[in-house]
C-alpha cells in the first residue's frame, strides 16, 4: 500500500495531538509534587502523584494502541481464537487487551466477547488487525458523551466479516470523515483531524474490502468490512 506523504505527516500531528493532553497531564502533575515537596516536605502530594500515575498510564496504554494500529509490526490474528501465525508476536486477542485497556477510565463500555463461536480458525492477517483497530477509533470518535462500543465477528465462505457498533447519546459518523472516506481526496480536505478515516479506507482497499456505513435510526454508527478470503496478510 502506498501511502501519500501528507498522510503520514497529518496521521502524526493527529498522534501528537491525542498524545499531547495526557504527557502534559503527567508533568502538571510532577510540578504540583515539586511544589508540595517545597511546601511541607511532599505530605500533601498524594494528589499530584496519582495524577501523574494515572496520566502516566493512559499515555501508555494509548502509546500501544497505536503503535498497533498504525505501526509496521502490527500483529497478525485468527479468528476463532488460534495462536498467532508465523511472522507477528501480536494477536487478535492482543488487540482486543489494547482495546480495553483504552477504554479502562469507563466513559465508553467495550464490547467485545473473548469467545467469538466462529466456525474456521481463520487468520485475520496484521493489516485485518490494523483496520479493526481503526474501525475502533472511528467509533470512539463517534461517541461524543460516551456510550457503548461492540466489536462483532463472522465466518462468511467468501472471507471474514467484522462489524464495530458504536452506540451513545449523539452519535454519529462526523462529515468531514465521511467525505475523505475515499481514495481521490482534495489535498486541502484532509486534515489533522479526519486523516484517521482516510487511512482507515486505504486500510480496507489495500485488503480489497470496503467499509460499509448501514443507516441507523440515530445515536449510533455502525460500521462493517469484509475482509476477502485470501487477502489477509
Amino acid at each position: 500500500m502506498r501511502v501519500d506523504l501528507k498522510v503520514v505527516q497529518l496521521l502524526c500531528s493527529r498522534l501528537c495531538h491525542d498524545l499531547a493532553g495526557s504527557v502534559g497531564a503527567v508533568n502538571a502533575g510532577l510540578e504540583l509534587l515539586e511544589e508540595a515537596a517545597a511546601k511541607d516536605g511532599g505530605a500533601n502530594g498524594n494528589d499530584a502523584l496519582a495524577l501523574a500515575a494515572r496520566s502516566a498510564k493512559q499515555t501508555a496504554r494509548r502509546l500501544a494502541f497505536y503503535r498497533m494500529a498504525f505501526g509496521f509490526g502490527a500483529g497478525r490474528g485468527r479468528v476463532g481464537g488460534g495462536d498467532a501465525v508465523a511472522g507477528g508476536d501480536e494477536s487478535l486477542a492482543k488487540a482486543r487487551d489494547l482495546a480495553a485497556a483504552l477504554l479502562d477510565d469507563g466513559r465508553i463500555n467495550l464490547n467485545w466477547p473473548e469467545d467469538r463461536e466462529l466456525a474456521a480458525d481463520k487468520p485475520l492477517g496484521a493489516s485485518g488487525v490494523k483496520l479493526l483497530l481503526n474501525l475502533i477509533l472511528l467509533g470512539l470518535d463517534s461517541l461524543p458523551r460516551g456510550g457503548g462500543l461492540d466489536v462483532h465477528f463472522a465466518d462468511l465462505s467468501d472471507g471474514v466479516g467484522m462489524a464495530t457498533m458504536a452506540s451513545g447519546p449523539g452519535a454519529r459518523m462526523k462529515n468531514d470523515y465521511l467525505t475523505v472516506m475515499t481514495r481521490d481526496v482534495p489535498a486541502d480536505a484532509l486534515t489533522a483531524y479526519n486523516v484517521q478515516a482516510h487511512f482507515a479506507w486505504l486500510l480496507a482497499e489495500d485488503l480489497g474490502a470496503a467499509i460499509e456505513i448501514p443507516e441507523t435510526a440515530g445515536d449510533e454508527v455502525r460500521l462493517a468490512v469484509l475482509v476477502p478470503t485470501g487477502r489477509a496478510e
